[in-house]
């Protein structure tokens, strides 16, 4: 059956661990204005669809060793989601609150011990990766129309902790998506081979909302499982193994379609986070036309079928 995966994690949940444990569920972060709530809404309703729990928690249940693992030192649940956002104001050493080291600790002891984590756009993803490239002026520069300007800088684990998962760089945006935040619908190449195009037999071509979404850039010796590459080659969505766990890096937003795609483009990205980023309003008015115009080719059907077939893959695989 197409999602006979999901039903299996939950089975899996109560054989293993017992129904007490909640082995099933899934835990969307979300932290005030730094996160994107489109992320945390579209996945309660794709793990709603799969008949999974699921619950929003804050920095405070990240930064707590129990809320991961039981006093047996068990995992709790199964899938952590990280959405979109402003990841480097996550930080208690930014904002002065917020994830902590210890809170940063737990999430990799968590995939260690065989959890999985889908990270969501350049930001959810460059949380664990060695460096960024950010082929775009900085919030500073961008204000001052500094439109040329680049930047690199560590991952936000590693800027913040010192520790990385993934051994690579995560470089965005895309050509096609300069200046930050220029959204589009890019066609994602997918790759045939892959567990989570096959389970959810998957289209060639999957056009995905992509607005900072990086590429996935591993370095010599990194294994990388990619789903699916950018029209530029590199490669937009994969997998990178941590312990017996796994990191779904997914940089395009699947899971962001239809009537939601609608609002959330014109009135957030491309609306008040636009002119945050110091755009005039003409640059609104043009990059709204673009995206209205060139729309969502395929519609939202492959998408919403891609980003289920992950949620899907993440729990079964915790469940191993």
């Amino acid at each position: 059956m197409k999602w006979r995966s999901a039903w299996a994690c939950t089975l899996a949940g109560f054989l293993l661990f017992g129904p007490a444990a909640k082995a099933e569920e899934v835990m969307l972060f979300h932290i005030e204005e730094f996160g994107n709530p489109q992320d945390v809404q579209s996945y309660e309703e794709i793990a709603r669809e799969l008949k999974l729990s699921s619950r929003v928690v804050d920095y405070h249940f990240l930064n707590d060793r129990a809320s991961f693992f039981d006093a047996e030192g068990r995992r709790k649940f199964k899938v952590l989601v990280l959405p979109g956002g402003e990841p480097y104001r996550w930080f208690e050493k930014k904002e002065g609150r917020g994830i902590t080291c210890q809170g940063v600790d737990n999430i990799l002891k968590f995939i260690e011990s065989g959890g999985s984590v889908i990270s969501i756009c350049i930001c959810g993803t460059s949380l664990f990766a060695s460096y960024e490239e950010w082929i775009n002026p900085s919030l500073d520069e961008s204000r001052r129309g500094l439109w040329e300007r680049t930047n690199r800088w560590p991952g936000a684990f590693k800027a913040f902790c010192g520790v990385e998962a993934f051994k690579g760089t995560l470089r965005g945006p895309q050509e096609t998506n300069r200046p930050y935040p220029t959204t589009r619908f890019l066609p994602i190449r997918m790759n045939p081979e892959n567990e989570i195009v096959r389970s959810a037999n998957l289209p060639p071509q999957i056009y995905q909302v992509v607005v900072g979404g990086g590429s996935i850039l591993p370095d010599p010796g990194q294994p990388l499982d990619v789903v699916g590459w950018f029209p530029n080659g590199t490669a937009a969505i994969g997998i990178v193994p941590y312990g017996k766990g796994r990191i779904i890096m997914s940089n395009p937003h699947p899971n962001i379609t239809g009537d939601r795609a609608k609002k959330w483009i014109p009135r957030g990205v491309l609306g008040t986070h636009a002119r945050r980023w110091g755009w005039s309003e003409k640059m609104i008015a043009d990059a709204i036309r673009t995206v209205e115009t060139e729309g969502d080719p395929d519609g939202p059907k492959p998408d919403w079928a891609l980003a289920k077939a992950m949620l899907s893959y993440a729990c079964e695989k915790a469940s191993e």
